[in-house]
C-alpha cells in the first residue's frame, strides 16, 4: 500500500508572505513505514505535484489510497500506468461521481457489509462498516467498484454522529481488506507527518532561500527512513538523542543506509 499526501513547510515562507508557504508531496509506503517520494507542488498545486510523483515510480501490485483531492481522472490513469491500482475517496469536491456512488451502494445488499467490532482508540471507542458494490454507468479510468466506510465514534457514554465516506476503487476489495486499506492510509498523517513536526522540528524550521527547504525536508525523511529501519526499543525522538551522544549506534544506524 501507498499513501500520497501533501504537507506544508510552515516556517518556508518569505519575510511578509507567512500564507504562502512550501508545499510537498509525500509519498508513503505504508506497510514498510518509509517515505519512498518527495515533490514539490509547483505553485502549492498538490494534485499536480502527486501526478509528478507518482508518474516517476514503479508501484506494481500496490494499491494507492488518497483523499480527495486526488480523486481526478488524470490523477487516476496516472496511478493505473504506474502498475498500481487506487482506492480514491470521493467527496462533495465531485458531486457527481459522489451522487453516483451513493446511488449505487443504495443497491448493495446490507448482509454484505463487514462490521470491525468497536475497540478503543484515542481515548474513545471505534467501530467501522464497510460495504462494496462493483461499478455500473461510472465514467472512470480503471474503475471497479464504489465503497462506503462508515465510522461509529462514542467518547465516554456519548455516541457521536457517524462519519459516512465513499470510494472508488479500480480492484474489487472484500469489504475486510477495504477496513484495513482506508485506516491504514492515515498513517501517513500520524507516523510521518506528525514525527516531521515534533520530532524533527519541520514546521518551525525557517530554512527557505532557493532549494533549501525541500533539500532538508529530504534529509529529515532519509534520516527518519534509516532511524525506523534500526529495530532497537525507543522512540524515534530517544533515537535521535541516542545517535547524538553514542557514536557506536550512530555508525550502527548508518549502516542501514542505503
Amino acid at each position: 500500500m501507498v499513501a500520497i499526501d501533501g504537507k506544508a513547510l510552515r516556517g518556508a515562507y518569505q519575510r511578509g508572505r507567512k500564507t504562502s508557504p512550501l508545499h510537498l508531496v509525500n509519498v508513503w509506503a505504508v506497510e514498510t513505514r518509509l517515505v519512498i517520494g518527495q515533490r514539490l507542488a509547483p505553485g502549492r498545486n498538490e494534485a499536480l505535484g502527486a501526478q509528478q510523483a507518482l508518474a516517476l515510480l514503479n508501484l506494481e501490485g500496490c494499491i494507492v489510497t488518497a483523499d480527495a483531492l486526488h480523486c481526478r481522472a488524470d490523477t487516476a490513469e496516472i496511478i493505473l500506468k504506474a502498475g498500481a491500482d487506487y482506492a480514491l475517496a470521493v467527496k462533495a469536491n465531485q458531486p457527481t461521481l459522489l451522487a453516483k456512488a451513493q446511488a449505487l451502494i443504495e443497491t448493495a445488499d446490507p448482509a454484505a457489509e463487514a462490521i470491525q467490532f468497536p475497540a478503543k482508540a484515542h481515548d474513545r471507542m471505534e467501530a467501522r462498516t464497510a460495504l462494496i458494490v462493483p461499478a455500473r454507468d461510472i465514467d472512470f479510468p480503471g474503475l471497479a467498484a464504489v465503497a462506503r466506510v462508515e465510522t461509529h465514534c462514542k467518547r465516554g457514554a456519548e455516541p457521536q454522529e457517524p462519519i459516512v465516506r465513499f470510494f472508488l476503487l479500480s480492484t474489487l476489495l472484500s469489504p475486510e481488506r477495504l477496513l484495513q486499506v482506508v485506516r491504514t492510509h492515515w498513517t501517513i498523517e500520524n507516523q510521518l507527518h506528525w514525527v516531521l513536526d515534533v520530532d524533527f522540528g519541520e514546521d518551525a524550521a525557517r530554512s527557505r532561500k532557493d532549494y533549501a527547504p525541500q533539500n532538508i525536508a529530504l534529509i529529515r525523511k532519509l534520516a527518519l527512513n534509516t532511524l525506523r529501519q534500526n529495530t532497537d526499543k525507543g522512540s524515534i525522538k530517544t533515537k535521535i538523542k541516542r545517535a547524538g551522544w553514542d557514536n557506536a549506534f550512530l555508525t550502527a544506524l548508518l549502516s542501514h543506509m542505503r
